[in-house]
């Protein structure tokens, strides 16, 4: 992080980069730089993360980059300052992910102040949920606070829909059953919908993956889930579908915004929630949900919420 002298108090500072940090992240890798010039902030992405030729991850990075920069922007509202937000402002510089802009003294709405008073106990939550449903109307206000963000589609999935979900998250869990280099995430994602978490078999482990260098160690599993079982589940669960117009690199920032907003506002009507990614970037995992769905555009952000 870089405070220019003379800008943010030494506790405003501490306020907005406790907020910052506390953001999900791929991996927990936190890929980005905070700035703080002149009484405003920039949000930059870590290039150093960026692997050499294809970049499977960036997709989730930048994504990351959304969630502190929502968790960012209500720091600041939070503050007293009326604030503006540009995404990707400066094609000279592209590593800037989005510059605020601060407009003078303001209040702080009732959401901004309860989702940032949030931010200190969002957790993951990776196991199945209670039985207990969620009243339509606190999942109407969870949508809602993505409500700010433009061209960010916010999708509740149907019960009857569940079926589609568990055979796209079958279909992922075998290819990477069939493909070792998939397996970056070290946790099954079909466990948070399984009572007991994890049901795969760990049958090997590798530390190198793929000619691209290695992601970590990961386990190479042989379970496959049960799909009618998956479905059950999720049909039980609430579970929000993300999406934008495009994959560029200022939708994907809207979309990690939308979902942080919407990851607190669960948080704050006392819920639990996990994110999932991953399976949708297997193959073509996403563009089948798609197809199966007859959505319009691929979902890029599973979020589950309950009690």
């Amino acid at each position: 992080m870089t405070v220019d002298a003379g800008t943010w108090s030494l506790g405003d500072t501490e306020i907005i980069a406790r907020a910052v940090v506390e953001a999900p992240s791929v991996h927990d890798t936190q890929p980005w730089n905070l700035r703080l010039p002149d009484h405003s902030a920039e949000l930059e992405e870590r290039l150093e993360f960026a692997e050499p030729g294809p970049d499977p991850l960036r997709v989730d990075r930048l994504i990351s980059c959304g969630t502190a920069l929502a968790n960012l922007e209500l720091a600041i509202r939070v503050l007293g300052n009326r604030s503006r937000t540009s995404v990707l402002p400066d094609p000279q510089r592209p590593e800037l992910i989005a510059r605020i802009e601060t407009l003078g003294s303001g209040t702080p709405s009732s959401r901004d102040l309860r989702l940032y008073a949030a931010i200190s106990h969002r957790r993951s939550h990776r196991e199945s949920f209670t039985d207990i449903p969620v009243p339509t109307a606190t999942l109407a206000d969870v949508v809602a606070a993505a409500g700010e963000i433009p061209d960010v589609d916010v999708r509740l999935l149907a019960a009857d829909e569940a079926v589609a979900l568990a055979q796209v998250l079958a279909y992922a869990a075998e290819a990477r059953r069939r493909h070792p280099h998939y397996q970056r995430e070290m946790f099954s994602s079909t466990s948070h919908w399984q009572p007991r978490g994890n049901a795969e078999v760990v049958t090997t482990w590798s530390a190198t993956l793929d000619e691209h260098g290695a992601a970590g160690e990961a386990m190479v599993t042989s379970g496959i889930p049960d799909v009618d079982a998956l479905a059950a589940a999720i049909a039980r669960e609430s579970v929000l579908l993300f999406s934008a117009p495009s994959t560029s690199p200022a939708d994907l920032v809207r979309v990690g915004a939308a979902v942080e907003r919407c990851w607190l506002a669960a948080i704050d009507a006392r819920l639990s929630a996990s994110v999932v990614t991953h399976p949708l970037r297997v193959e073509d995992a996403g563009s089948r949900l798609a197809e199966m769905l007859d959505l319009p555009v691929v979902p890029l952000v599973i979020l589950r919420v309950g009690f």
